[in-house]
């Protein structure tokens, strides 16, 4: 199903009521980009893999710039996705140069696989469909990782924080693409599998904080 042609027959309350999960689940996702750059700035220590930064950096210049580009037809929608965007990207910025600063590096070769990973979207689905498949895609990726990887004892409250708060970011598009614009598993699976994931994490969290 086309997704523009989904928006356009729902009514103006729905409308508006998706812009304002838009705005909720981009101002998450903000938030936890502020927990991990104050993290890395206070101790050098990256929440997720250098390669998460590498991914978040091509997913945000892509969809940025193209967006951008493209801004004099886009919906009312699409253009506050774009300015979300673009937020996102500063922050993922300033997010690789506080890791930079202690010798934290985003290489080029994590770069070069995470434009490859964007562009083999790209390639199957149109632009929108690509972008919000991608992203949850690589969020489950290194939901899972952190999640089964990471030692529970370097868990501190900011990484719990920048948890709770993915969790969230990925629950609003999980639910605006998965459910409230009809069911479409190609979104709810990676979704509901990373919110398990992220909330996995917490629970090991509380046991071990609840344990001490």
């Amino acid at each position: 199903m086309d997704d523009s042609m989904n928006v356009e027959s729902e009514s103006s309350l729905k409308r508006t009521w998706m812009l304002a999960l838009k705005l909720i689940g981009g101002a998450s996702w903000f938030l936890a980009y502020r927990e991990a750059i104050a993290e890395a700035e206070a101790r050098g220590k990256p929440l997720l893999p250098s390669s998460a930064v590498a991914l978040n950096l091509a997913w945000e210049t892509i969809y940025s710039v193209g967006g951008l580009i493209k801004w004099r037809n886009l919906t009312l929608e699409d253009r506050v996705q774009t300015a979300i965007n673009t937020v996102w990207l500063f922050s993922d910025i300033r997010w690789a140069r506080a890791l930079r600063s202690h010798n934290i590096y985003v290489s080029r070769s994590a770069t070069i696989a995470a434009l490859v990973y964007q562009l083999a979207f790209l390639a199957r689905w149109r632009p929108g469909e690509a972008a919000r498949i991608s992203a949850l895609w690589q969020n489950l990726a290194f939901s899972a990782y952190c999640s089964m990887a990471q030692p529970i004892e370097q868990v501190g409250g900011r990484t719990a924080r920048f948890t709770a708060i993915r969790a969230v970011g990925t629950a609003i598009p999980t639910l605006t693409s998965g459910i409230l614009r009809g069911y479409r598993p190609k979104y709810l699976l990676p979704g509901i599998i990373c919110i398990y994931c992220d909330l996995y994490r917490l629970a090991k969290q509380r046991k071990v904080a609840a344990g001490r």
